[in-house]
């Protein structure tokens, strides 16, 4: 081909390569458009205050946006800076925060907890002194799901006394075998950061991981937060309630945050610990972070590493946690194997989370095939409505009188939990457990002698039964409470009577 006819040539292809400009560019338009009016439908079929999302494939941002506001009542609209607890998914940042004393060559991941916290105790001596930074990082300390939430849910105990009043709560599972969920133990791991340190666990993650990260909308307490904040609020039967303190189990669910910021958390995990000349953690202990610990079972290799759960699919190996607390849930998704990532934030608890998830994993695989109407269908959580969600009945007013009221009446106590009032309010029985009074209490509904029903303030809690303890000359002695919590061990309170 001689010079002129290339020159031609040339000339003809980016003329069509011109004209193929618009289409593209409309091509991508479009997708996103169906992806954007997907979320926006499926935010509105779940009734979702507020919902922000980002997506990152090929460790690209290819998605973010907000949807809905940040309260029902006078809020802001939501968008990538709006602000939600990230609850659990905190926990892969109190891990990082250990990988990077690792790196730092300060503790090793079998070290025992006790060489730094040589006043941590577990009810097992054994278990207390073998324990290490793993295996509380891995769920497998050998106390059960949930134990010890009790302690810091709603409380004034500070992370010490919650560190050191777990010792009375029995072992339950196997040490180093089973996985049993443990918040208490992400909080001893955060005391840790703080014995090798010197600094606060929050410290330490603003100057090692939020400031290098320029994650500037990110933070572990709510000194800032005021009522002109673009802060989502949590929402209970489609009203906003007042959010938790977590502060004083921050460490395995306080950390707040925005699409912004988790985008870039996001995408320096999936570029091995690094972002533009930024080196976080080391790749090793990127690959320590996210590889098994503890199996959910002997068949199948899923199971739980450090701050992470890992599955293994057709598809690759999928990275992800979830975090929940009243009125809000949270979910962090990554596909390392693609380099892609999804990160929901809500301010409603409900099965979008998920759901979207599933949708949004299919779309990035097969993007131009994929049948948005299908998926629809397939988001098949809109019509659930949690207890929480429902109004309560009310009560008749004839149940609230007890016989012999005076015997039951007064100053009761738990040995890790604190103490507990039965007494009369507004005339009628009522009893408050005095750590939680604000969520834990309630009038009592005479069942009979020694049961009473009882329907706590906070709404997230079922109604359940005050069951009394009597000794052998039937005086009232203690009570203990059956409330079918499935996240709070009530069963485990044993509430002695103070003389």
């Amino acid at each position: 081909m001689n010079h002129k006819s290339l020159t031609t040539t040339i000339q003809k292809i980016f003329i069509i390569l011109l004209l193929l400009v618009p289409y593209l560019s409309f091509s991508q338009q479009t997708d996103s458009t169906h992806l954007d009016q997907f979320i926006a439908k499926q935010v509105a079929d779940y009734k979702i205050p507020g919902l922000a999302i980002g997506i990152i494939k090929n460790n690209k941002v290819i998605f973010k946006k907000g949807y809905g506001l940040t309260s029902t009542a006078k809020g802001f609209p939501v968008n990538t800076q709006t602000i939600f607890p990230i609850s659990s998914c905190t926990k892969a940042f109190t891990a990082a925060a250990l990988g990077i004393l690792v790196d730092d060559g300060k503790i090793n991941w079998d070290d025992k907890v006790i060489k730094y916290l040589p006043d941590f105790k577990l009810s097992d001596p054994w278990i207390t002194k073998e324990v290490t930074i793993t295996d509380i990082l891995s769920h497998r300390s050998g106390l059960k799901t949930f134990d010890g939430d009790l302690l810091w849910y709603g409380t004034k105990n500070t992370r010490q006394d919650i560190a050191r009043l777990i010792r009375y709560s029995p072992i339950r599972t196997n040490f180093r075998t089973d996985f049993a969920y443990q918040n208490i133990m992400y909080l001893v791991a955060g005391l840790v950061v703080e014995s090798v340190t010197g600094k606060t666990w929050d410290e330490f993650l603003k100057e090692r991981i939020f400031n290098p990260l320029k994650m500037t909308g990110t933070a572990t307490n709510r000194d800032s937060i005021t009522s002109e904040s673009n802060f989502a609020l949590p929402h209970i039967q489609n009203k906003p309630i007042k959010p938790l303190n977590m502060y004083n189990i921050s460490p395995a669910g306080g950390v707040d945050s925005n699409i912004d910021d988790m985008l870039i958390w996001m995408q320096m995990l999936l570029a091995h610990g690094r972002i533009d000349d930024t080196t976080i953690l080391a790749d090793g202990t990127i690959n320590t972070l996210t590889s098994v610990k503890t199996l959910f079972s002997i068949n199948k290799d899923d199971g739980y590493g450090l701050g992470w759960y890992i599955k293994h699919t057709k598809n690759g190996k999928v990275i992800n946690h979830n975090g929940g607390m009243p009125g809000y849930i949270s979910s962090v998704v990554l596909l390392p194997d693609s380099s892609s990532g999804i990160v929901i934030l809500t301010n409603k608890i409900s099965q979008i989370n998920d759901e979207l998830v599933k949708a949004i994993t299919g779309y990035m695989t097969r993007n131009n095939t994929f049948d948005w109407k299908e998926a629809d269908k397939e988001m098949s959580g809109k019509n659930t409505v949690f207890d929480w969600d429902k109004k309560r009945k009310p009560q008749p007013k004839k149940s609230a009188s007890i016989p012999n009221f005076s015997r039951y009446e007064g100053e009761y106590e738990d040995i890790a939990y604190g103490k507990a009032v039965i007494r009369r309010e507004k005339g009628k029985p009522f009893l408050e457990l005095l750590p939680t009074k604000e969520l834990f209490s309630g009038f009592l509904h005479h069942i009979d002698a020694d049961h009473c029903k009882i329907i706590f303030n906070d709404p997230f809690v079922p109604e359940g039964e005050v069951i009394f303890i009597r000794d052998t000359e039937k005086k009232i002695t203690g009570f203990k409470l059956n409330i079918d919590s499935n996240d709070f061990l009530f069963d485990d309170l044993e509430f002695d009577k103070i003389p």
